[in-house]
């Protein structure tokens, strides 16, 4: 498995994306999403994705150089058409369309469609807290090409693994994220798994025939992911994926059937102005109390605020390098042979 240090990766990737019709901001983008969600420990959504990408572009599902329309758009509201884009530019557009509506109106909703896949939500949860925001986002879908999921007691892909983030500032820790699919695992993670041949956790997936697997190859031939929380409250999970959906669905209702192959794929980022409610300074202060008190006395291991794991894996990924699978890294490099893009050994 090598180790590729980040400042190494992202200019490769980054020249990649280029060579496959990217414009230099847009693969500056998505280059350097991809390796931060390498960074954060989330292989699931790094490079693994290029791959994926390049077959989008050449299949025509995916336009490299289009360019995200607002197409309509209030004080506080906006709705994006992102044509086909890599979802990283999309969504990065909507981000900071939602930040600048929420302080200048308090409140903020931004809905994008005709989007690619939108990377790890909790980079874009990132940039709101940075801005000293706090921030939801969903993405989302049910049906159509994009759903991996099968519902509680039924069969078939049906849901997506539609996502939810949210973020919030503080004081000494930056940034306190949440990022978590609605199924018991983001269909990264079944990649990554596979690309290392490593067995899956029984509750994870199951075959075409719906029954459990620890074959993560099973994924690729049909088989679906299952809703978090599966086996005993798998309610919950399903129907926090069910009504994401219909939250997204929201974002893709100006086309609805005329979305390329039927996919109503939807983005929607809320975003606050916590100054709004009071001093922001003593919001962050108060979130660090609260982690501060969480932490106390625990009892068996070390308590962490959601984001806190993120935060340690890329001091530590930056410091080592990232550890690519064998299989990614070889797709990598082949990519790389036919733009005729030198690696360095």
């Amino acid at each position: 498995m090598p180790t590729v240090q980040a400042a190494e990766l992202t200019p490769l990737i980054d020249s990649i994306l280029q060579a496959a019709g990217a414009p230099a901001e847009y693969a500056d983008i998505v280059a350097s999403h991809l390796i931060d969600a390498n960074l954060t420990g989330h292989d699931s959504h790094g490079v693994i994705r290029t791959a994926e990408y390049m077959r989008a572009i050449d299949d025509g599902r995916m336009d490299p150089a289009a360019a995200p329309k607002v197409t309509d758009e209030t004080a506080s509201m906006a709705q994006i058409d992102g044509g086909s884009t890599f979802g990283q530019v999309t969504a990065g557009m909507g981000s900071k369309i939602a930040i600048d509506k929420a302080r200048a109106s308090g409140l903020a909703l931004v809905t994008m469609y005709n989007i690619g896949h939108t990377g790890r939500l909790g980079a874009y949860a990132e940039m709101a807290a940075d801005a000293g925001l706090a921030a939801m986002i969903w993405d989302g879908v049910i049906g159509g090409p994009r759903s991996i999921v099968i519902p509680l007691h039924g069969s078939g892909r049906k849901l997506g693994a539609n996502p939810i983030a949210m973020g919030f500032p503080s004081e000494k820790r930056g940034r306190v994220i949440l990022d978590f699919a609605t199924s018991m695992s983001a269909a990264g993670k079944v990649r990554v798994a596979e690309s290392k041949g490593e067995a899956l956790p029984a509750e994870w997936i199951v075959d075409t025939a719906g029954r459990p697997t620890t074959d993560a190859t099973q994924m690729m031939k049909g088989g679906a992911l299952r809703p978090l929380g599966l086996p005993s409250v798998g309610h919950k999970g399903y129907a926090l994926a069910f009504m994401t959906g219909l939250l997204t669905l929201m974002a893709t209702m100006p086309t609805g059937a005329e979305l390329p192959q039927g996919d109503r794929w939807g983005t929607l980022i809320l975003m606050i102005d916590i100054a709004r409610f009071g001093p922001l300074e003593q919001f962050r202060a108060e979130v660090d109390a609260a982690i501060d008190f969480v932490k106390t006395d625990p009892l068996d291991g070390e308590v962490l605020y959601p984001g806190e794991p993120e935060a340690r894996r890329r001091a530590e990924r930056l410091r080592q390098g990232i550890d690519i699978p064998i299989t990614t890294w070889n797709e990598i490099l082949a990519l790389a042979e036919r733009f005729g893009i030198h690696v360095r050994a």
